[in-house]
C-alpha cells in the first residue's frame, strides 16, 4: 500500500494484523513500527521482539500459538535485514488470520529489491518508505522534538539535519542533548553542541559522490571542517573505487562476497554490504573512465598555479558523475 493510505489507516486505527515495514529510510521504519505498536497495544499484551540475528521462527510461532497469559494480544516484532523463508512467514501471517489476537509486524531493513519476495507473504500488507524530501524529513524532526517538549526553531532544525548528511535517526539522537540548554535552540547552539559527521566521514561524502547525489553543500562541510586537501579527497576517491571495482570482481566470480577474502581484512557487516551493492551497479568500463577522469584531475592539482582548487575539484567531481 501507498503510505499516504497506510497513514489513513494507522490514524483511523483499522490497520491489518501483520504488515511489513521495508524500505530506504530507516527512521522511518522504526517511528512507524513504535505508533504500530502503540495502537495495538494494551495492558496484558505479551510483546515478543526479535533484534537481527536473534530471530528464532520456532520461538515466533509458539508465542503466536499460546494463548496470552493475562488474556491480551500476542504481538511479534522482527527487526531484521536478512530475507526469512517464504514459509515461515506464510506460517506466521496465518497464525495472525487465525487469531485475532495475534499480530505479527516485520521491520526489513535489506535491500529492497529483495523486499519483492517477502512482501508476498504479507498480500497488500506492506509499506515501503522512501527517503523523506527536505519538507517531510523537518516535519518529522518538529513532531520529535515536539514530544519531548524541544523549543528549536526551523532554521536549526535544517542545519542539524544537513549537517548530519539527512539522516534523521542521528539528528534525534542529539535531542537529548539539545534539551538540556533549557532554552530555545538556534542554530548557533548546533555549530557549538553537536559534532557533525559531515566534518570526519570522508567515505560519506564518496558514497554520495557515487550515488549521483546533490554533493555541494556536504563538500562545502568538508572545507570548513579541514578536510578539503583536496589531492587527499581524489586519493580516497580513487581508493574507495579501487575497493569497489574488487568487490565487483569477487562477486561476478563466486555470486556473494566475504571483506576479508576481498580486502585482506573484515569490514563491518553493515559497510561490507554497502560496498558490494554499489560495486555491482557500476559497469567495468564506467571504473575505467571514472579512474582516467580522477587521475587527470589529480595531475592538474598538482600542476596548476593560481587556481580556486576547491571550485576546480568540485567540478571534477560534479563531472565524474556524468560517468557512472
Amino acid at each position: 500500500m501507498y503510505k499516504r493510505e497506510f497513514e489513513n489507516l494507522l490514524n483511523s486505527g483499522n490497520l491489518p494484523k501483520t504488515i511489513l515495514l521495508y524500505g530506504e529510510c530507516n527512521y522511518q521504519n522504526n517511528y512507524f513500527s513504535k505508533k504500530i505498536i502503540k495502537t495495538w497495544s494494551e495492558l496484558g499484551d505479551e510483546k515478543l521482539l526479535f533484534y537481527y540475528d536473534e530471530y528464532n521462527f520456532l520461538t515466533a510461532k509458539n508465542h503466536l500459538k499460546q494463548s496470552s497469559l493475562f488474556g491480551g494480544k500476542n504481538i511479534v516484532v522482527v527487526k531484521t535485514d536478512r530475507s526469512i523463508p517464504k514459509k515461515e512467514l506464510d506460517i506466521l501471517v496465518e497464525l495472525c488470520n487465525k487469531n485475532s489476537g495475534n499480530f505479527f509486524i516485520l521491520q526489513y531493513f535489506g535491500d529492497s529489491k529483495k523486499a519483492a519476495v517477502i512482501a508476498k507473504s504479507f498480500k497488500k500488507n506492506f509499506v515501503r518508505f522512501f527517503k523523506p524530501n527536505l519538507h517531510e524529513a523537518l516535519n518529522f524532526l518538529q513532531t520529535e522534538a515536539n514530544e519531548i517538549k524541544l523549543a528549536i526553531n526551523g532554521y536549526a532544525l535544517q542545519h542539524l539535519y544537513l549537517l548530519h548528511l539527512e539522516d534523521l535517526s542521528l539528528c534525534v539522537n542529539e535531542f537529548d542533548k539539545l534539551i538540556l540548554l533549557d532554552r530555545e535552540i538556534q542554530s548557533s547552539d548546533i555549530d557549538r553542541v553537536v559534532y557533525g559527521l559531515g566534518s570526519i566521514r570522508l567515505d560519506t561524502f564518496i558514497e554520495k559522490l557515487l550515488k549521483k547525489e546533490d554533493i555541494k553543500y556536504l563538500f562545502s562541510l568538508l572545507c570548513e571542517s579541514g578536510l578539503a586537501d583536496e589531492v587527499k579527497i581524489i586519493n580516497s576517491i580513487q581508493d574507495y573505487v579501487s575497493q569497489l571495482v574488487l568487490f565487483h570482481m569477487y562477486i561476478k566470480m563466486h555470486g556473494s562476497f566475504n571483506a576479508k577474502a576481498i580486502l585482506g581484512y573484515p569490514l563491518p557487516l553493515p559497510l561490507a554490504k554497502i560496498r558490494a551493492a554499489h560495486s555491482i551497479k557500476i559497469e567495468i568500463i564506467s571504473y575505467k573512465k571514472i579512474f582516467e577522469h580522477l587521475t587527470k584531475s589529480e595531475l592538474a592539482l598538482k600542476k596548476m598555479r593560481g587556481i580556486d582548487k576547491n571550485s576546480y575539484l568540485i567540478h571534477s567531481l560534479i563531472k565524474l558523475q556524468s560517468y557512472l
